[in-house]
């Protein structure tokens, strides 16, 4: 074959190979619709995803919503067919709900006025008008105390064995780099490795 009738068939490869993929038409994604638990009452598909992924909740059942002071509410969302897998939310009227790592067999508690809030694979801390006040950038975290919370980045989650099913705030993390950080994301100890972090409490 001569040379430029080569340049030509590697210049239309390359043409057909960079072509962007085509994009999914969000409205033809069937919604995952949930239903919603609160004390000794479930709600039959009280949310469903919108084009985002994320949940939302009929308006009539966010009028039933036991709200605080503050305006805030919690629900624990989960697929009727799959009861096992739930996760808890904090919500606000006129706001998109907010997932939060659970505590005690409920939604992560405001220690200091932040929670954690999990983004993906990653957690992160809100404050109670569900602003992400501290990126979700760590692999693990735990609550506020003092003004201080330890996270690790690299870390992986161990469940308690011995917790009842569910109770994922039962368990602990393993391994990765650890430190401090303050309210305001900065850290106050230098990130160590799980074993020098390990040597502080022996």
């Amino acid at each position: 074959m001569p040379d430029f009738l080569k340049i030509i068939a590697l210049g239309a490869l390359l043409a057909l190979s960079s072509r962007p993929a085509m994009a999914i038409d969000q409205n033809t994604v069937t919604p995952v619709v949930f239903d919603c638990w609160q004390p000794e009452r479930i709600f039959k598909q009280c949310a469903a995803t919108g084009p985002d992924g994320r949940p939302r909740l009929k308006r009539a059942y966010l009028a039933r919503l036991r709200y605080d002071r503050d305006g805030l509410a919690s629900v624990m969302l989960f697929n009727g067919t799959d009861t096992r897998k739930y996760q808890w939310y904090y919500v606000r009227r006129g706001a998109i709900p907010v997932p939060v790592e659970a505590m005690d067999s409920g939604p992560d508690n405001f220690e200091d006025g932040l929670a954690r809030a999990r983004v993906g694979s990653k957690i992160g801390y809100i404050d109670r008008k569900l602003n992400l006040v501290i990126p979700a950038t760590y692999d693990g975290a735990y609550p506020f105390r003092d003004g201080v919370a330890v996270v690790c980045t690299a870390c992986t989650y161990v469940p308690d064995t011995t917790a009842t099913e569910g109770a994922r705030e039962r368990g602990g993390y393993a391994g990765g780099q650890w430190g401090r950080i303050d309210r305001r994301g900065r850290a106050v100890s230098p990130f160590r490795s799980y074993e020098e972090y390990l040597l502080d409490f022996k």
